[in-house]
């Protein structure tokens, strides 16, 4: 019985200093394979502890993805399969993003390596993965390494002491030049956008200034058939202009004792004085 008592308490104590990383949403597989290491260590075989430790590990997005999961009837294999599958990336998708140029990230060339070998099919060929693999280095990396030779396990080796030995603020450099480029194209395309809509402001401006050339045009000839200027046919004796000739002139004569505007003078009077 004591000894019973014994085993029990070391099983406790092997649960309680369990403790699982986060969850690697990037590898949710090798993640398992982790985990399920520390449990054989641990000798942590009960499926409800096992079900404990992967749910400690997830964040609030995962416990929502394993929700509906939650429940009396809960089973490891369930839990896991269900993390895979939401997190693990097609292996369509990995390819493509092995084989973009760039974007290696924080790791290691030699560990890109190793991620390559693992998402790229093995009929691909050694060479075809060197020129992968030498795309995505960084710039400051790629011509100490590109005109060397031997396999490339070595080569990967040499390109993590090459990393090493470039000061940080060279890699910062390099993002900031990419940066830089990134602000000259917005540039560009705002000026572009700046130069269309000043040509539409200037031809707006245009439209609205012809209509004015109408009020400098000289005002509508004399009426014909009563010998009356335009401005006292349409005001009347109100009007404060008169082109001659203009039958009205002798009204507008006389109202200039009354303290009225006086008339234009008639240049054809002038000519005959």
């Amino acid at each position: 019985m004591a000894e019973s008592n014994e085993c029990h308490s070391e099983a406790l104590d092997a649960v309680s200093v369990v403790k699982l990383p986060g969850f690697w949403k990037q590898s949710p597989q090798y993640w398992f394979t982790h985990a399920e290491s520390v449990f054989a260590n641990h000798r942590i075989g009960s499926r409800i502890q096992r079900v404990n430790h992967v749910v400690g590990a997830l964040d609030e997005e995962g416990v929502r993805t394993i929700g509906d999961l939650l429940d009396n009837d809960v089973t490891y294999e369930g839990i896991k399969n269900r993390l895979i599958e939401a997190y693990d990336l097609p292996r369509s998708t990995r390819f493509r993003d092995i084989i973009r140029p760039g974007c290696i990230g924080d790791r290691r060339p030699s560990q890109l390596l190793r991620d390559m070998r693992i998402a790229l099919p093995a009929e691909i060929g050694e060479e075809a993965l060197r020129q992968f693999w030498l795309q995505k280095l960084p710039a400051s990396v790629l011509p100490v390494v590109a005109g060397l030779d031997g396999p490339l396990d070595m080569l990967a080796t040499r390109a993590d002491r090459v990393l090493e030995a470039i000061p940080q603020d060279m890699e910062a450099l390099e993002i900031t030049h990419g940066r830089i480029n990134e602000l000259a194209n917005s540039v560009a395309q705002l000026s572009v956008q700046m130069a269309t809509l000043t040509r539409m402001l200037q031809a707006n401006n245009a439209r609205r200034r012809s209509p004015e050339k109408h009020t400098s045009s000289p005002p509508p000839p004399i009426s014909t058939d009563t010998g009356v200027c335009y401005y006292h046919k349409t005001y009347g004796k109100s009007a404060r202009n008169c082109r001659s000739p203009c039958s009205s002139r002798v009204a507008s004569s006389r109202g200039r004792s009354q303290g009225h505007p006086q008339p234009l003078p008639d240049p054809r009077s002038s000519a005959e004085n």
